[in-house]
């Protein structure tokens, strides 16, 4: 069994990893240490919870340097990743003769700013039909989830990713407001 804290640790080892990888590097771990290897599917499913809690993010191969084009994604390793190097992930990796792939962070802070602004963008417009029209105390408290996400989203990403988002955090503080100014306008 591979935790997600293990799970991190081989990816950040490795820098860069398709789920075929991962699943393949967890079961030479599971058999050096003589337990059953989980199936490919539920490496699958870790992998996929731990994106959910920002322990692992996913990338393209144009992200990844070295590569040539395919479709795959890559899991690297995210901000909220606290590694645990299996001990004897130095064999596995001797084993399947892996190396070390490197991530080119400007890209993957490029493109996480953009899928930031395209979200603030969607939610500003949900907004905007709110203030048409009117609406229930379920929409104010979806506007609110849905910017919680955001807000938490780009403070994750803003101490992990090199460059500037100052004007993704300008964006947000507008959100903030815009919301602000709809629960005043209902009494909240």
């Amino acid at each position: 069994m591979i935790s997600k804290e293990e799970l991190c640790g081989v990816i950040d080892a490795l820098g860069a990893l398709t789920v075929v990888e991962i699943y393949t590097v967890a079961k030479e771990l599971s058999l050096l240490r003589g337990s059953v290897p989980l199936t490919q599917p539920s490496i699958k499913n870790i992998c996929e919870d731990a994106e959910k809690e920002h322990l692992i993010a996913v990338v393209s191969w144009e992200e990844v340097e070295g590569l040539e084009e395919n479709d795959l994604s890559y899991f690297i390793s995210g901000p909220n990743a606290f590694p645990e190097i299996p001990f004897e992930l130095s064999e596995v990796i001797d084993i399947l003769e892996m190396t070390k792939r490197e991530v080119d962070l400007s890209r993957v802070a490029s493109r996480f700013s953009k899928n930031l602004h395209k979200r603030i963008k969607n939610l500003e417009s949900k907004i905007d039909s709110i203030n048409k029209g009117k609406f229930h105390q379920k929409d104010l408290e979806n506007l609110e989830h849905r910017y919680s996400d955001i807000l938490n989203q780009y403070y994750d990403y803003n101490f992990w990713l090199p460059g500037d988002m100052s004007a993704i955090g300008a964006e947000i503080q507008g959100l903030s407001s815009r919301i602000e100014t709809l629960k005043s306008a209902q009494g909240i």
